[in-house]
């Protein structure tokens, strides 16, 4: 795993600085991955993009976390969603991280595969809908197609060759999305993983263990790898913290530096829209069972909140999503006493 330096002591522990293999952060703060259906329709990055993120680096964000680039055509949650299948699509984001990085900040990249929810709310997905199993995720939407084993196999290695992309064009960190209910949650929980086979419920975690360490040996030992982890279904018979505990031990060992705690989406009815969720509580207790460092993605209102969370031991990040939409130049203003708070 990544070795992360001690904290420093500034006011707020939100601006310390922080070390992650061979990246360091230059603060706390992390712009949340959050999709901008601004996409052209071969999933290639557009002018919105340069400007949305190239905002929030001159804003003074440490780590710019770009949304969701789906790793294979039928992977993209809708028609505006970006891909980083092909080369054309790293050269479109390649902007977006050189001005990012000239304004300071480090450059993160998310990537997944949306499964049986692509297209969820179009009538004509671009490209057949594909799922661990060949259940719906509810009855107004998609029907997927299982995927065998050997397309899981392919997929494993579209993941290794989108991170490779993703370095190729200067991005710092990768994140492998893993929750939501997307591909790799539905593989996990055994709420939706109902296959026979390897990938099977005896093997939930195997396909997410294989992508992480594809990750890893794409990016090399320098590059941070954070996989963002469904820790709680929020149904009955699906994951709490102490189940996923050792998923994260094998995630560590396959190269896993960080986990971005999630919660929700594998079943309908089940997500943080639906009930209150404690992200900072799901956060430390991945933290303190496994040792493993946690972002807190999610019921950050605050500065205050935000430097608590990080303070008491809860996490090492805080990923920011709705303040940062409200106001770019929020991290900046933590600068001054009392600003932010």
């Amino acid at each position: 795993m990544g070795v992360i330096r001690p904290r420093g002591k500034g006011d707020l522990v939100l601006l310390d600085r922080l070390t992650i293999r061979d990246v360091e952060l230059p603060n706390r703060v992390v712009m949340a991955p959050m999709s901008q259906r601004a996409a052209d329709p071969t999933g290639r990055a557009t002018p919105w993009h340069l400007v949305h993120y190239g905002a929030r680096a001159v804003g003074g964000v440490g780590l710019i976390m770009i949304e969701d680039c789906a790793v294979a055509p039928e992977g993209r949650g809708h028609s505006g969603a970006l891909g980083l299948w092909d080369d054309d699509q790293g050269d479109a984001l390649r902007p977006v991280v050189e001005f990012c990085h000239d304004q300071g900040a480090t450059v993160g990249l998310q990537l997944g595969h949306t499964g049986r929810k692509a297209f969820a709310d179009e009538a004509d997905p671009l490209d057949p809908v594909v799922g661990a199993t060949g259940e719906p995720f509810d009855a107004a939407s998609h029907e997927p197609r299982a995927l065998s084993d050997e397309e899981v196999r392919r997929l494993v290695g579209a993941y290794g060759q989108a991170a490779a992309r993703a370095r190729r064009i200067g991005v710092d960190v990768v994140e492998v999305h893993a929750s939501n209910g997307y591909l790799l949650h539905e593989f996990l929980s055994p709420l939706t993983n109902t296959r026979p086979g390897p990938y099977g419920p005896d093997g939930a975690e195997r396909v997410l263990v294989e992508v992480v360490a594809a990750v890893r040996d794409a990016v090399g030992p320098g590059a941070p790898v954070f996989v963002r982890l469904c820790v709680d279904d929020l149904a009955a018979g699906g994951w709490r913290p102490e189940t996923v505990t050792p998923v994260v031990e094998s995630l560590r060992r396959a190269g896993c530096d960080v986990v971005d705690a999630a919660a929700g989406g594998a079943v309908d009815g089940a997500s943080s829209f639906d009930r209150p969720v404690d992200f900072t509580g799901l956060a430390r207790e991945i933290r303190t069972r496994t040792g493993v460092p946690t972002v807190v993605a999610g019921g950050i209102a605050d500065a205050a909140a935000a430097d608590e969370a990080l303070a008491s031991g809860a996490c090492d990040l805080v990923a920011v999503g709705r303040l940062l939409l409200e106001n770019p130049y929020w991290a900046a203003s933590l600068v001054r006493p009392g600003a932010g708070t």
